[in-house]
């Protein structure tokens, strides 16, 4: 166990900036500020949300709900985000290898990555259950054994939605591992999980009667999370007998899936390591410009990185589906089921916001200079100006920001029914915002690299940069609906003013940039 515990902390060592922190006058520490009010405002918000959704459930009468209802949302936001980074932590990291040779147990190893993953987790159960569990223990008449028990399986909740999407993962790895595009086939491998698990939320959402609301919520709750059942008030057994039940399951299964996965963790590694078996034997001569030379090597970069097109590509890939879901549905049908009234007004004025948030999620020139990692000095030494190098990143970021672009502008113009004011807001505040947060991103990451990272997921998802530009394209969409909102500006006007001043930004941002002659 104590060697678990070094591993452990040897990577919070690593993930968190603990050093950087303490070092006087490091330039990251006012980075580290702005990442770490982010979000702790963000964990605030859902702090907040939640005890308002626990307060409503008690205004309905169904306060007895609320347990099941922390545990199905937290397990299935767990799940969620774990897909997108298990692989990453799991299996294929740099440091595989070291440790591999050090006198270490393979459970040890899987069960220090898997521990560390659920440290990460644990935050979203916490906020999810603490918060609804005190709601629930001042409205309702329990036993103490019951508080007890519910508090304590906060521990536990990580655990089986964390083994389900590793299991995920262990399914993407082998499988792509056999096929010529190992990443593209590890892509839609993982976006057809994704929408399973989609499918299954909305799903879920419409189950139960209308006229009785206690059932239709105990469907929906079951029908998103069918563990969660175990935290219902029974006539066969009392609740407490259900918490321990789930407590008992969660540890037995986090123990199966440790000691399956160790068997095989080196055989798992080989497998997520494993390159292309068939070779392209086509080589190409051809004087290039050097400008193409860097783009067409960037993209290359990009595309050959799972973890890199599946974190920063998510926002353009969930662009493109709902926009290919507008083309084949009508908008009223649309309108009826999401609830909202006079939907074509509503979208003709939101959906340049609309299209603006998807593109901002997906900002891979925030990690596209760490990720060069120990091969930077190839760049660094090449007789190449930087601004040449930091626009062909920020190129790819632009072509991957068109994609999703032209095929959105292309489906809302045709479906929704807008005026020539409408039309320019569309087209021109999603360009603005696009240039702005991909501008912002390749500053951040040029000013706050990371070069010596151990998994490509610690830079495309949690790295400083990649927080820190999100957190900036996050208060530069609520700002033009915080206006709108509370000093009733007219939202057209409201979106091209907030673009135009963006657009500025990043270009005083972008010179700045350029002016700083070294990587």
């Amino acid at each position: 166990m104590s060697k678990i515990w070094i591993l452990i902390r040897a990577q919070l060592i690593n993930f968190f900036p603990i050093n950087e922190m303490k070092e006087p006058g490091n330039k990251k520490q006012s980075s580290i500020v702005i990442a770490s009010f982010g979000i702790i405002t963000l964990a605030i918000f859902f702090c907040v949300y939640n005890i308002m959704t626990a307060k409503t459930l008690v205004q309905v009468g169904q306060q007895e709900l609320i347990p099941a209802y922390m545990i199905a949302v937290s397990s299935f936001s767990i799940l969620f985000l774990t897909i997108f980074y298990s692989n990453g932590i799991l299996f294929g990291s740099r440091d595989i290898e070291t440790l591999s040779s050090l006198p270490l147990k393979s459970s040890d190893i899987i069960s220090s990555k898997f521990m560390f993953m659920y440290l990460l987790n644990f935050l979203i159960g916490f906020i999810f259950m603490l918060p609804g569990g005190i709601v629930w223990v001042l409205n309702g008449s329990l036993n103490v054994l019951q508080i007890i028990l519910y508090f304590t399986s906060i521990i536990f909740v990580p655990l089986i939605p964390m083994s389900i999407a590793a299991c995920m993962g262990i399914i993407v790895v082998a499988a792509s591992s056999y096929f010529k595009r190992k990443n593209v086939i590890a892509l839609i491998f993982s976006f057809a999980m994704i929408g399973i698990i989609g499918y299954i939320a909305v799903s879920a959402m419409k189950l139960g009667n209308k006229d009785n609301i206690e059932i239709m919520l105990s469907k929906q709750i079951t029908g998103l999370y069918p563990i969660s059942r175990l935290f219902m008030q029974h006539t066969n057994f009392p609740m407490y007998i259900g918490e321990g039940s789930f407590i008992a399951f969660s540890t037995a299964v986090f123990y199966i899936f440790v000691k399956i996965v160790s068997m095989k963790y080196g055989l798992l590694n080989t497998l997520a390591k494993t390159t292309t078996r068939y070779s392209d034997n086509k080589n190409s001569n051809n004087r290039k410009p050097v400008f193409f030379a860097l783009y067409k090597k960037e993209m290359g970069r990009f595309l050959s990185s799972y973890m890199a097109v599946l974190n920063a590509g998510l926002g353009v890939i969930l662009l493109c589906v709902f926009s290919i879901f507008l083309l084949f549905n009508s908008v009223e049908q649309i309108g009826e089921s999401s609830g909202i009234e006079n939907i074509n007004e509503y979208l003709s004025n939101f959906a340049p916001l609309f299209i603006a948030s998807m593109l901002s999620l997906s900002c891979p020139a925030a990690s596209a200079i760490s990720l060069e990692g120990k091969n930077i000095w190839i760049l660094q030494s090449s007789p190449v100006k930087v601004k040449m190098i930091l626009n062909s990143k920020i190129a790819v970021n632009l072509t991957l920001h068109l994609m999703g672009y032209m095929i959105s502008i292309f489906a809302f113009m045709l479906k929704l029914d807008i005026n020539f004011i409408q039309v320019i807001n569309l087209i021109i505040v999603p360009i603005c915002y696009s240039i702005f947060i991909t501008v912002i991103g390749i500053s951040l990451n040029k000013k706050y690299p990371n070069y010596e990272w151990e998994s490509e997921m610690m830079i495309v998802k949690q790295s400083m940069p990649v927080i820190v530009s999100a957190i900036i394209g996050m208060a530069a969409l609520v700002i033009p609906i915080l206006l709108h909102w509370f000093l009733h500006f007219p939202i057209i006007l409201t979106l091209l003013g907030v673009a135009f001043i963006l657009l500025v930004i990043a270009g005083s941002v972008y010179i700045k940039t350029c002016k700083l002659n070294f990587i």
